[in-house]
């Protein structure tokens, strides 16, 4: 990634990854995390893009410089644990995680009204996760993610986990998943996808405040979701102390009327959804990037 625009890639590779496969297995997520404050340390004292883009977040939330330095650190530290947990819990080794599902029955009622409907979520929490626990729904689930990950650390993860429990539906320079989420919606599907991430600055965007500041968000995302016509949800998995989960959702809601209304109202819906959450979740938003439209 860099200042303007984002590759799709997570931190880290095959090695590190190994490394705390072997601590998972042999000693438990504990010995996981202490490996991983050295690696949180690197982190933050390397030159990197992602230091100043959440430096300039944590500024506005009103940190001083010194506590928005340790809130740096403590960020990529969550991160790693969030990656962790996800390896954990989808190799079978996470049975000291635990979970508990806000608002849960709305994501039921989504499924029970047979027109499918879609989970909009942001880079904060723990998404992946709740996708891989998210099977306890009567339907399938597709998150639509891009697939820029090197193909080594892809090919090595699946060996440990497994095959995913939620369906990858990838994004595409040919358009061709917008049919495949099309096909999905048909059947009663469930379809995850995040709003708040743009991969530069010549695609087309939605401009809300955010932080005081007015913020990038992708058009394209909120526009299929008003052509479609079918219901939302807000959905977020926030990890919290003692090996503990914290998922929510939002009841469902069909954003219709004229195009231009129903564009604003679910972006400004979710944004202020969002600010509200990673205020109460600062650590945990993971969006590496020169997000403001400034």
């Amino acid at each position: 990634m860099n200042g303007k625009n984002w590759t799709g890639k997570s931190k880290g590779g095959k090695t590190g990854y190994q490394i705390f496969v072997f601590l998972l297995k042999h000693t438990g997520l504990r010995s996981a995390y202490v490996l991983l404050r050295f690696v949180a340390f690197y982190y933050l004292i390397t030159p990197r893009s992602s230091t100043r883009h959440s430096y300039k977040f944590f500024r506005k939330l009103g940190l001083g410089k010194t506590k928005s330095i340790l809130s740096i650190y403590l960020n990529y530290f969550v991160f790693g644990q969030s990656l962790i947990d996800k390896i954990s819990a989808m190799a079978g080794f996470g049975d000291k995680l635990s979970f508990y599902f806000e608002g849960e029955q709305y994501l039921h009622q989504m499924v029970k009204n047979g027109k499918g409907g879609i989970l909009l979520s942001a880079h904060a929490g723990n998404w992946e996760i709740a996708g891989h626990y998210l099977d306890r729904l009567e339907t399938n689930v597709n998150i639509v993610m891009y697939d820029a990950e090197y193909e080594s650390i892809k090919m090595y993860l699946q060996s440990i986990t497994g095959k995913r429990k939620a369906n990858i539906i990838t994004i595409s320079d040919d358009m061709s998943h917008i049919y495949k989420i099309i096909e999905a919606l048909d059947k009663n599907e469930l379809i995850c996808m995040h709003a708040d991430r743009i991969l530069n600055r010549t695609q087309r965007t939605i401009s809300q405040p955010f932080f005081g500041e007015n913020a990038l968000f992708p058009y394209s995302i909120f526009r299929m979701i008003v052509t479609f016509g079918v219901p939302v949800s807000f959905v977020y998995a926030f990890r919290e102390p003692g090996f503990h989960y914290h998922f929510f959702a939002t009841k469902s809601r069909v954003y219709l009327g004229k195009q231009d209304v129903a564009l604003n109202e679910i972006s400004s819906n979710f944004v202020s959804g969002l600010e509200s959450k990673l205020r109460q979740y600062p650590l945990q938003w993971f969006n590496y990037f020169n997000f403001w439209e400034k």
